[in-house]
C-alpha cells in the first residue's frame, strides 16, 4: 500500500513535470495577435536574420536556416513567403553572384522592432518584477537536467536542445 501511494506520487509528480515542460515549450509560440498573412515562422526567421546579418545589413540562407535548426529548402519556402509579404529582399552576393542574400525591408524592420525586440522587452520586464535571477538561473539548469534525464530515459542519450 505504500508502495502503491509512493507510486501515485511520483506519477503524479512526473505529469507535473512534463506539463511545465509542454507550457514551457509553447511559450515561443505565445505572440501578439499578427498582421494577416504573418505566422510565428516568419518572426523567427526575422529574429534569425536580425541575429546573423553582417555590416551590409545581409545574411545567407544558410545562416539563417543554421540559426533555426531548419533544412535550405524549407527557409527558402518561408523566405519566398515573407518576400511575396513585403518583409524581405534577396539580392546577390556582390562577391559571389550565386550566393543569395537576404536583407529585412522597412516593413520587416518594423515587424522586427514591434513583435521580437518590443515582445521580449516586455517579457523581460515582467520577469525582472516577478521572478529573480537566481531562480530564473535555477530554472534553466534544472530544464537542462530533466531534458536529459528523459531522453537518457527514452534510450536516447544526451540531449542536443541548448
Amino acid at each position: 500500500m505504500i508502495r502503491d501511494m509512493v507510486e501515485i506520487m511520483d506519477i503524479n509528480l512526473l505529469d507535473r513535470i512534463l506539463q511545465a515542460m509542454r507550457t514551457a515549450a509553447s511559450v515561443p509560440t505565445l505572440v501578439p495577435e499578427l498582421p494577416d498573412g504573418v505566422r510565428p515562422i516568419h518572426l523567427r526567421v526575422l529574429d534569425a536574420l536580425s541575429r546573423t546579418r553582417g555590416d551590409n545589413g545581409c545574411s545567407r540562407v544558410s545562416d539563417i536556416a543554421a540559426a533555426l535548426g531548419m533544412r535550405m529548402p524549407n527557409v527558402t519556402r518561408i523566405i519566398r513567403e515573407m518576400t511575396d509579404l513585403g518583409m524581405l529582399e534577396k539580392t546577390s552576393d556582390p562577391t559571389d553572384g550565386r550566393v543569395v542574400l537576404i536583407r529585412t525591408t522597412d516593413l520587416g524592420e518594423e515587424y522586427v522592432d514591434r513583435y521580437i525586440v518590443g515582445v521580449r522587452q516586455r517579457i523581460e520586464h515582467e520577469l525582472m518584477t516577478k521572478v529573480s535571477m537566481d531562480d530564473i538561473e535555477s530554472m534553466i539548469v534544472t530544464i537542462d537536467a530533466i531534458r536529459t534525464a528523459v531522453d537518457k530515459a527514452c534510450g536516447r542519450g544526451e540531449s542536443t536542445a541548448a
